[in-house]
C-alpha cells in the first residue's frame, strides 16, 4: 500500500504485534499497486486474477461506497492516477488536458466471480483510497479477537484507536500540529486525507482527482474524518469528500451525523462538526 504502518500496544504484546504486521503484509499482497507479485497489481495487468478474499471484499466495499458517495469514490481512478500522473512511481508525470478527459472509468467493469476477479481490458484500479483503512479494519478485528483492550494502530492518515487515545491533526500548511483529538469512545476511527503531501510535477497536480471532471479536488486542503469502528468507510470517505464541491461535501457529511468531520480550506479557514459524542477537540493554532 505504499505507505508505514505503527502499532503501539500494551507491554507482553509482542507477539500480537507481529502477528498485525503479518496480517498487514497479506493485505498489501492482495491490494498493492506497487509489488509486482500482488494480486492487484496483477489484475491491473491481466485484467484476470484468481479469486483472492481480501481483494474481492475490498472491491465488494469500493462498489458499495461508490453508490454511498454519489460516484465521488471511484477506484478505477486509476486510470488517470496510476496510467497518466504515475503517482507512487519514481518520476511521476503531468498529463495532458485531451488524456485526462478520455480517461477510461467505470465501476461496473470490475467483476467478481467465485473463481476470478477481472477488470474490462481499459481499466486500471487503485485502491488507495481505502486499501489502508481496510488494513485498519482486519488488524483491529484480529486485536479485538485477541482480547486486546488497549493501544493505537496507524496506517499514514489512517488510525483505529484501542480504548481512548490521544492524536494530533497535522497543519497542511506546516509541519506543525493544529489540533489535539482525545476521543470519546473506545473504537474511535479515524482518516485523515490531504493534499500537501502526493503531487505529480507541481502542487497543484496532487492526488485527490475529481473523478467526474478529472481535476484535483480544490475545496480543501485537509479532511479528517471520525466515526466509530468503520477505517474502510470513512477513508473512502474522506477521498470522496477532499474531491467533492464544499456544498455538495457539507451536505454529505450532514446527511452521516454519525461521521464527525474537521476540514481545513486553502485559506486556512476551519469548518467542524457532528463531533459530540465522538472526540474533545482542543485548537492549538490556525491550521
Amino acid at each position: 500500500m505504499g505507505t508505514y504502518a505503527t502499532i503501539t500496544l500494551p507491554k507482553n504484546s509482542n507477539q500480537e504485534i507481529s502477528k498485525t504486521f503479518e496480517l498487514i503484509g497479506e493485505i498489501e499482497h492482495s491490494l498493492s499497486t506497487y509489488n509486482h507479485t500482488a494480486m492487484l497489481y496483477q489484475l491491473n495487468v491481466t485484467h484476470k486474477v484468481p479469486y483472492d478474499s481480501y481483494l474481492a471484499e475490498a472491491l465488494r466495499l469500493s462498489k458499495h461506497y461508490y453508490k454511498d458517495t454519489d460516484g465521488y469514490f471511484d477506484v478505477t481512478i486509476g486510470s488517470i492516477s496510476k496510467n497518466l500522473y504515475h503517482f507512487g512511481e519514481e518520476k511521476p508525470l503531468s498529463p495532458d488536458k485531451k488524456a485526462l478527459k478520455n480517461a477510461p472509468l467505470n465501476i461496473n467493469s470490475i467483476h467478481i466471480g467465485q473463481a476470478f476477479i477481472t477488470t474490462d481490458k481499459n481499466i486500471t484500479l487503485d485502491l488507495g483510497g481505502i486499501g489502508k483503512g481496510y488494513a485498519v479494519d482486519k488488524a483491529a478485528a484480529y486485536l479485538s479477537e485477541r482480547n486486546i483492550t488497549g493501544g493505537i494502530m496507524a496506517l499514514s492518515g489512517d488510525i483505529r484507536c484501542i480504548g481512548t487515545c490521544e492524536i494530533y491533526l497535522q497543519s497542511p500548511f506546516t509541519e506543525e500540529t493544529f489540533a489535539k483529538v482525545t476521543s470519546k469512545v473506545p473504537d474511535l476511527s479515524v482518516s485523515t486525507s490531504g493534499t500537501y503531501r502526493r503531487y505529480a510535477t507541481k502542487k497543484s497536480e496532487h492526488h485527490l482527482i475529481d473523478p467526474k471532471t478529472a481535476s484535483q479536488g480544490k475545496a480543501f486542503v485537509s479532511v479528517s474524518l471520525f466515526t466509530r469502528a468503520n477505517n474502510s468507510r470513512i477513508d473512502a470517505y474522506a477521498t470522496a469528500v477532499s474531491v467533492m464541491p464544499k456544498a455538495k461535501a457539507l451536505q454529505f457529511l450532514k446527511e452521516h451525523n454519525e461521521i464527525g468531520y474537521v476540514l481545513v480550506e486553502p485559506d486556512g479557514n476551519i469548518i467542524d462538526g457532528n463531533l459530540e459524542g465522538l472526540i474533545r477537540l482542543k485548537y492549538n493554532k490556525p491550521a
